[in-house]
């Protein structure tokens, strides 16, 4: 009977062993093909970030110059050979390297007369220029407006994952798409490894347990199942998280970049001009305004507290109260713009007393400009004018008194009137670019060598003096990271 009992409980505890393996069997399964989801949608997300984001950062009428003054095939051969091509395609080199991407970076327009794309700016060292692009999925037709994510495809030069943004003119027209690619054959080596090591661990650890604790074999799997599905849940909804908030910054930068006036806007009024606008992040606390009264315009380049969210908020806390101060109330003198600036973040960060005082606020550099009396006013605070007039650089100090902030003094801003001659150049900026690490010694570029570069390039058109300010700042830099937001405003009576 003993016997018997023997052999009962053997066969039951074989039956549990054997349903048990198979379980077991059937949770790695699925989990292998569960991780490697997981692991192919979080490098087509990261594809997607990079591309929609490179493609917000590159003004797509640089690339209709290239494509009206290089029409065909192999017109451009080298990087350097055109600057505005030479210029995106060192950002691009610089975004492929930061997010270590191991394929190029590249633009692709779609040619609707022979139903077919050809390449455009590559970040590879030598270009490809206006070659077809051969085998393309359907998908990059279909959402060239919108952009997105191509799952598993394959090309004459393999199989890859891939993802591509539009990027627009100032006209709102698609110029080109930008798209970035994953290899997919190392992606599913490495997520296979990856997985495999984990299915490996949860292999060792079952059968550890059902050995010490085969009584509670069945719920401590249970338990086990509970707790690696509850993994799973929160690292999709983490993923999730992650993506609603990257997605929210972008959608934050959309709003900022809507909020500051367009550049050819400006030029309308002020037709010599350039803005070099670099922000350190995704959304910026610095922040250029223009406005054209019905007498005067008005031209001021702000650094708020921070960077970042921080300074985004900070950014359009300003940009509200100077719609305020000069389109509602009408004030046009820039000593009391500033005066009313600095009242209406006292009030609006609650800083009017010690105990309740922040220290954030705002550096300007204001500028109101009569062409009826050719005659312009600036006031600063803490940010000053240059002025340059035949080959002579003048440097209009600007008041000792930030915007907002509590220091127990009385906030004081003085007005400079200068009498405008042709000819006369004005250049306003935050101090991100004098206080950008880099060169040799890795040390900041410093107010006195930036004044100098601003003199040395001034005899140049105010559009090529923008784009010799954008590769003195990016040569500088170098592969070092942007320690602050930058902006330079530099305009020609």
């Amino acid at each position: 009977m003993r016997r018997v009992l023997l052999n009962h409980s053997t066969r039951v505890l074989l039956l549990l062993f054997t349903t048990l393996l198979v379980l077991i069997a059937y949770f790695l399964v699925h989990s292998y093909y569960v991780q490697l989801g997981i692991h192919k949608t979080k490098v087509l997300q990261r594809l997607e970030a990079i591309t929609s984001t490179t493609a917000l950062q590159i003004d797509g009428s640089q690339l209709d110059y290239l494509f009206q003054n290089y029409p065909n095939k192999d017109d451009i051969t080298r990087n350097d050979q055109d600057k505005v091509y030479q210029i995106i395609q060192k950002q691009f080199a610089e975004i492929k390297k930061t997010n270590k991407l191991t394929s190029a970076i590249y633009t692709l327009t779609y040619d609707g007369n022979n139903g077919s794309f050809f390449f455009g700016v590559s970040s590879a060292e030598t270009p490809f220029y206006r070659h077809a692009y051969d085998h393309f999925p359907e998908n990059l037709v279909d959402n060239y407006e919108q952009g997105g994510a191509i799952d598993v495809y394959e090309d004459k030069n393999g199989i890859w994952l891939s993802a591509f943004a539009p990027i627009k003119n100032s006209k709102g027209e698609t110029v080109a798409v930008i798209q970035a690619d994953n290899p997919f054959e190392p992606f599913l080596a490495q997520a296979r490894r990856e997985i495999f090591v984990n299915i490996g661990i949860s292999i060792v650890v079952v059968f550890i347990i059902f050995i010490f604790l085969f009584r509670a074999m069945r719920s401590i799997l249970a338990k086990e199942e509970d707790l690696t599905a509850n993994l799973i849940q929160s690292k999709l909804e983490l993923e999730i998280k992650n993506k609603e908030t990257r997605d929210s910054i972008l959608y934050a930068k959309r709003i900022q970049e809507a909020i500051l006036p367009l550049t050819e806007k400006i030029q309308k009024s002020l037709p010599n001009l350039f803005v070099f606008y670099e922000p350190r992040d995704i959304v910026s606390g610095d922040f250029y305004w223009f406005k054209k009264t019905e007498n005067k315009l008005v031209i001021a380049a702000v650094d708020c507290t921070g960077h970042g969210v921080s300074g985004a908020f900070m950014s359009i806390i300003g940009n509200n109260l100077l719609e305020d101060i000069i389109c509602k109330k009408q004030v046009e003198s820039p000593d009391e713009i500033l005066k009313q600036l600095h009242q209406g973040v006292v009030k609006v960060l609650k800083q009017s007393s010690r105990e309740r005082a922040s220290r954030d606020g705002m550096d300007v550099a204001l500028c109101v400009i009569d062409k009826n009396l050719q005659q312009m006013k600036f006031s600063g605070a803490l940010r000053p004018l240059i002025h340059i007039r035949k080959g002579e650089l003048f440097r209009i100090k600007s008041g000792l008194s930030p915007v907002g902030g509590f220091n127990g003094i009385e906030a004081s801003f003085e007005a400079h009137e200068i009498q405008l001659q042709k000819g006369d150049a004005f250049y306003i900026y935050s101090d991100g670019f004098a206080d950008q690490f880099g060169g040799k010694g890795h040390k900041k570029y410093m107010t006195k060598k930036f004044r100098d570069f601003l003199l040395s390039i001034n005899k140049y058109a105010m559009t090529e003096q923008g784009e010799l300010m954008a590769d003195e700042f990016f040569r500088w830099k170098g592969e070092l990271d942007q320690v602050d937001d930058v902006l330079v405003i530099g305009f020609e009576i």
